[in-house]
């Protein structure tokens, strides 16, 4: 089903964009109403089991309707990594639900979001020249924003499926994660290496991690990936209310069109948000105001507990600070 917006005095493809999450984190609204500042007109589809106060600019769609599949994969999953099970299986069943979701609304094409991005793009503008590639990625198997086709993400889902059926294949998984616990790595197998596997046989790929007219897609804004680095983040100039960052193999700046706030540091997402006029504030008293917020204060405190009833969350941040 194509749906067509005018864009000047022609028509451009209105690409869905879709969010698939479980809870409503305190960082879930405002990366919905950013999302929504940057596309007004788009479908922006939350597949959930709840849906944060004063998020009616957004579809919600229950999570238990397209569960079937997942519970079919849960079947089959074998868990190989040091991430909790629950965690760790979530990543890979939410390709399911979306498949199914997808197929039921007609999409032909749609943009995948993770619910810790935040968005500072028109997606129809930037992904519409896009639509002849099989999927769109972010540093080759980063899935955080990418965009699919219906029948891309059907052979997707029948590649994880053959993952974890196939005696040669289950054997090769556990050869490599064999090798994360020999080196005393945290992680293991996880959709991304699901898709790494995948991507060998697609035959269009693009990936928006690359810097094109000197603008690209943040992979993770804890991770340089070749930018400038400030503590623990990439260092952020503002522009015109929009975000770069400086690369370090040549000083140029670059655009960024999101920014993927991956693990703790979405608990600085409010140092990057937009208001609603677009504009970008920061300072002592803006950012002290929200570190006090009741949504960040109540969000650390559910961190603590959930940390206190799986001790090995807290043995995993260790060694990840002690690498």
């Amino acid at each position: 089903m194509l749906n067509l917006i005018k864009n000047h005095n022609s028509y451009i493809m209105n690409i869905p964009i879709i969010v698939i999450h479980r809870g409503t984190p305190f960082y879930l609204y405002p990366v919905l109403k950013q999302m929504r500042l940057f596309n007004p007109d788009n479908r922006i589809c939350l597949i959930s089991d709840g849906i944060p106060d004063g998020c009616d600019f957004v579809e919600y769609h229950d999570i238990n309707d397209y569960w079937d599949s997942s519970v079919e994969f849960d079947k089959i999953y074998l868990h190989l990594s040091s991430n909790p099970r629950d965690y760790e299986m979530f990543c890979f069943q939410r390709w399911f639900v979306i498949r199914d979701f997808v197929q039921k609304q007609g999409f032909e094409y749609f943009l995948c979001v993770d619910s810790d991005v935040l968005l500072y793009c028109d997606v129809n503008n930037l992904f519409g020249k896009y639509l002849k590639y099989d999927v769109v990625i972010c540093n080759e198997v980063e899935l955080h924003c990418s965009l699919f086709s219906v029948d891309s993400l059907i052979r997707f889902c029948d590649h994880m499926t053959y993952m974890y059926t196939n005696e040669q294949s289950l054997t090769a998984l556990k050869d490599i994660y064999q090798t994360f616990l020999v080196e005393k790595k945290l992680g293991g197998i996880c959709d991304m290496t699901a898709f790494s596997r995948f991507k060998s046989n697609v035959d269009h790929i693009f990936d928006i991690g690359i810097p094109v007219d000197g603008a690209c897609f943040d992979e993770n804004i804890s991770v340089s990936t070749g930018f400038e680095m400030e503590g623990d983040k990439k260092k952020i100039y503002w522009n015109d209310n929009l975000p770069y960052g400086r690369s370090v193999s040549d000083n140029s700046m670059i655009r960024f069109y999101c920014l993927h706030f991956q693990g703790r540091a979405k608990y600085s997402i409010y140092k990057y948000l937009l208001d609603e006029h677009k504009v970008h504030h920061s300072g002592f008293w803006y950012n002290l105001k929200w570190s006090l917020s009741k949504e960040i204060l109540g969000a650390r405190l559910k961190g603590i507990k959930k940390a206190i009833q799986n001790p090995r969350m807290v043995v995993n941040f260790v060694k990840a600070k002690l690498k």
